[in-house]
Order: C-alpha cells, then sequence, then structure tokens
C-alpha cells in the first residue's frame, strides 16, 4: 500500500487491496442495520459513506454492530475490516489473481451470459472501476464511447465492446473489443449525401410501398 500510486490500473495491487478493505468496511457498517429491514433496502454509495464518516459525526451511531455485546468504536471496525480483507486477499495472492484486472475479470458476456459462456470474451486487461475513471467493473463498463468535434466539418471517433456482428460465427463478433480495452477508437464515418456513391459503402437497403 506505501508504494500504490492510487491509480485502478490492471496491474495494481494497491487498488485490490484497497476495494477488498473497503469492500469488508461497508459491510461492517452498514450489513447489521440495512440487513434488518423489509423490503431489503440498498446500503449508501460509497461516496456518501466515506463523507458520513470524514465530517457527520452523527453517522457514529451505525459503526456499532448491533448483534454483539459490545461497543465497538471506528478503529474496531476499520481494523476488522481489514483482517477479514486480509484472509481473502491472502486467497487470492495464493491463485495468482492480486492484479487488479486478474482479480476482477473484467469480461464481456454474451446477451444469455451463462448459457452461451463459450461466446464471453474473459480476463480482459482493464482497469478502473464502477464508479472511477475507465467505470468497468467484472461485468459491467461503457458501451458506447465517443468524442466528437462540432466544427463544421464534424470530426468524430467511436468504439464499442463488441463488434459489427451479432453472429459467433463471424469474424467481426468481437472485433471492437481489444481496441476498446485499450481505450483506442476508430474514426468514425459522418455520412453525407454526396458519400453515396462512395467505394466505402458496400450495400444499400432500398424501401418500398
Amino acid at each position: 500500500m506505501k508504494t500504490w500510486n492510487l491509480q485502478a490500473d490492471p496491474s495494481s495491487k494497491g487498488q485490490t487491496v484497497y476495494q477488498c478493505w473497503w469492500d469488508s468496511l461497508e459491510a461492517e457498517i452498514w450489513y447489521d442495520d440495512i440487513s434488518r429491514s423489509k423490503p431489503a433496502s440498498s446500503w449508501p454509495e460509497e461516496q456518501t459513506t466515506m463523507e458520513l464518516l470524514k465530517k457527520d459525526s452523527s453517522s457514529l451511531v451505525y459503526i456499532n454492530n448491533i448483534n454483539t455485546p459490545q461497543n465497538e468504536t471506528l478503529s474496531d471496525i476499520v481494523t476488522a475490516a481489514l483482517n477479514k480483507a486480509s484472509a481473502s486477499l491472502l486467497a487470492k495472492e495464493n491463485e495468482g489473481k492480486l492484479e487488479w484486472a486478474k482479480f476482477k475479470n473484467p469480461t464481456i458476456y454474451h446477451l444469455l451470459k451463462d448459457a452461451l459462456m463459450p461466446f464471453a470474451r474473459t480476463g480482459l486487461n482493464v482497469g478502473g472501476n464502477g464508479n472511477i475513471i475507465n467505470a468497468m467493473t467484472h461485468n459491467h463498463g461503457p458501451s458506447w464511447r465517443m468524442i466528437v468535434q462540432l466544427s463544421a466539418e464534424t470530426e468524430a471517433y467511436g468504439v464499442y465492446p463488441a463488434g459489427q456482428s451479432g453472429n459467433p460465427g463471424s469474424k467481426y463478433y468481437d472485433d471492437f473489443i481489444d481496441t476498446w480495452a485499450k481505450g483506442e477508437y476508430y474514426k468514425l464515418w459522418v455520412m453525407k449525401n454526396s458519400d453515396i456513391t462512395d467505394e466505402k459503402v458496400k450495400w444499400t437497403i432500398k424501401f418500398g410501398n
């Protein structure tokens, strides 16, 4: 952790350690209280929890674990969260999965997910996380990235994490994924009426009555 640059790079081990500890800390704070509500309520967002811990002393009522006889302090639950996270982290380290991308295993599934796992792309070398830059979790991420210069002559770049064909047998089924994973883009062809005869036009569709 002392050498972590605070970036969620694919090779970062510090990001993995931090996220495991933070997930454990959130569980220590909220689970005992919120799990009692019926129907089940969602936990506060990470940023909300962080702001409460830093600025709102009234939130300390949630620090204590109501399922134990003792009255836990913030220091107690931070330590408990670290101990729980350490066991999980040791297991991942033994599996060779302590690097962030290996830990979260970024995966792009077929729409039928587990039913068609051979059509998924697993183990992508992608960093980021759900609530920071490059918002990629295990199975959620930016489905369309685009940069547009709105000048007289529109210039645009874009990419999406799949391919140009929905047919798994096509070579175009997943041909964009590697480009998307690297954070690169394709220049988009913003067509004009005069482009109708351009050699890049392969097919046309005519609709009649």
